[in-house]
């Protein structure tokens, strides 16, 4: 689909890093859910990527971020405010951010068995004030007895979200943590209720340092973008299994 990237390879493309710390991830991932990688990427690359995230925001080709898919979506200002510009693999940057996604693809499904085929990803730029309240990428949820990598094939889509950091210099008075939680308790009509967590402390709040990396089971971990009190820069992307729903791209964008 024009303006969106997505990569669907039959060989292995060039990776981001080393088989140890892929395999690390990706054995973090399937015990508890998530992994993460602080300095993982090339310098030269998170430079490159944070230089057209710069570039996209001030000649007005971002937009700001919504929530929800299809007649739900919105620009719902109370739960998120970034503003976003996806990949479309212009620049030799994007085209290697994604091969080294591609090649995360291929490891995971060689080891977790995921089906994974494409991915997709975009350029966020939260300004200060910037967040995005508590929530999940995906909310077709496993089944107990199918466990936390199961899920209802026919209905799913992401299944292993990702985010890569592009700051520079990021400090702890700068905010914008990416906080994870491990569950996602349910409400009486089996859907995840974000509520319940309000008094349940995080597991992590990772600092979105340059060069950092997160994987995350885009079904199964609620997450929340921390208030940033400096402009964010990364690229959120998603590992799906089907293009569609009904015949329609899912999400519409």
């Amino acid at each position: 689909m024009a303006g969106d990237a997505f990569v669907d390879m039959d060989v292995c493309p060039q990776p981001f890093f080393s088989d140890n710390l892929t395999a690390s991830l990706i054995a973090d991932l399937e015990a508890r859910g998530w992994a993460h990688a602080p300095g993982a990427l090339d310098p030269e690359l998170v430079a490159a990527l944070r230089t057209e995230a710069e570039e996209l925001e001030q000649a007005g080709e971002t937009h700001m971020g919504r929530v929800g898919r299809a007649q739900n979506e919105t620009r719902a200002l109370s739960i998120r405010k970034t503003r976003i510009a996806w990949l479309d693999g212009a620049s030799p940057a994007q085209q290697r951010f994604m091969a080294g996604a591609d090649a995360l693809r291929v490891a995971m499904n060689r080891r977790l068995f995921l089906g994974l085929f494409e991915f997709e990803a975009h350029f966020a730029v939260y300004p200060p004030g910037g967040f995005y309240a508590r929530h999940m990428d995906a909310f077709t949820l496993p089944s107990a007895s199918a466990g936390k990598l199961s899920g209802r094939r026919a209905e799913r889509s992401r299944v292993v979200s990702l985010v890569a950091y592009l700051n520079s210099d990021w400090s702890d008075a700068d905010g914008g943590q990416l906080a994870l939680w491990e569950t996602a308790p349910m409400d009486a009509y089996g859907r995840p209720d974000m509520s319940q967590l309000d008094d349940v402390p995080p597991v992590a709040e990772l600092q979105p340092e340059g060069g950092g990396l997160v994987l995350m089971l885009s079904e199964a971990i609620p997450h929340e973008v921390r208030l940033s009190h400096a402009t964010r820069y990364a690229i959120p992307g998603w590992f799906r299994v089907n293009a569609s729903v009904g015949g329609a791209l899912d999400p519409l964008r």
